[in-house]
Formats: structure tokens, C-alpha cells, sequence
């Protein structure tokens, strides 16, 4: 999932300005593959362990001294919609966990702050990422 410039992004309860991208990555940790006797090819993949990693990039308009820490926790949320508009406009919400803030400088970008996280599971086997209507939140 990619979202180009989301109009406001949270993370513990801080709003974060000047976000230029949140990209949502699911990839597996363990994939198991099996064959059959019967031919070359794979008959069966299972993906018994994931992670989600959430990254959002910031463009840095002035000194930032409060980025987040690896290690801490807290909920990251935005909302989405299909070309900027309110139409089909969703929240998507996740806990996660930061593991990595790192800075760019370059003439083409400016500064710009990336912020690496992975999304947290409340019980493992619920998605850790919560997409739902914008109207429903109260």
C-alpha cells in the first residue's frame, strides 16, 4: 500500500507535518514450499509468519529535534482516498513499534526524515493493520 501525501499522519497522539509518503510492506519471514512426486513444480506454499513494515517519509522544512526513538511504541494513523478527494475516504491504523529514523540531504529532495516501523499484531493472528470507513470514527 502507498499513499502520496496523506493529509495528516499521528503517530502516538503527535500529528506529524510535512509527510510525503506512507508505504505499507508485507513480506514473509518463513515461506514453506512443498512438491509432489508427480512433477517439477511447487504444489503447495504456506506463509506461516509475516511482518508489515511501515514507512513514512517527512520532508523537514526546519530543524527537527523530535523524531521518534527505536524502540518506541505507539499508534500510527492516517487516512487515504483515491486521488486526495473525500470519496472512498478510509482510516488505516496500525500499533507499531519504530526501528530506525534516518536523514537525507540532497538538492533534489531537501531534507527529508524516514521513519522505519513494524506494525504489531494484538494477538498474532489478527491483521496489525486496521483499514476502516473515515465515517466511522467517532
Amino acid at each position: 500500500m502507498l499513499i502520496l501525501n496523506p493529509s495528516r499522519v499521528r503517530f502516538a497522539g503527535v500529528p506529524w507535518e510535512d509527510v510525503t509518503l506512507v508505504a505499507i510492506d508485507r513480506g514473509a519471514t518463513k515461506a514453506l514450499t512443498e512438491w509432489s512426486d508427480f512433477g517439477p513444480h511447487v504444489v503447495l506454499v504456506d506463509v506461516p509468519e509475516q511482518k508489515v513494515t511501515i514507512r513514512v517519509e517527512r520532508q523537514l522544512v526546519r530543524d527537527g529535534l523530535e523524531a521518534p526513538r527505536p524502540g518506541d511504541l505507539g499508534e500510527v494513523s492516517f487516512h487515504a482516498s483515491p486521488m486526495g478527494s473525500e470519496a472512498a475516504r478510509v482510516r488505516v491504523r496500525a500499533m507499531c513499534v519504530v526501528i530506525g529514523v534516518t536523514h537525507e540531504l540532497s538538492a533534489r529532495r531537501g531534507a527529508v526524515r524516514t521513519i522505519e516501523m513494524i506494525a504489531v499484531s494484538t494477538d498474532g493472528a489478527a491483521d496489525p493493520v486496521v483499514v476502516s470507513a473515515a465515517e466511522a470514527e467517532s
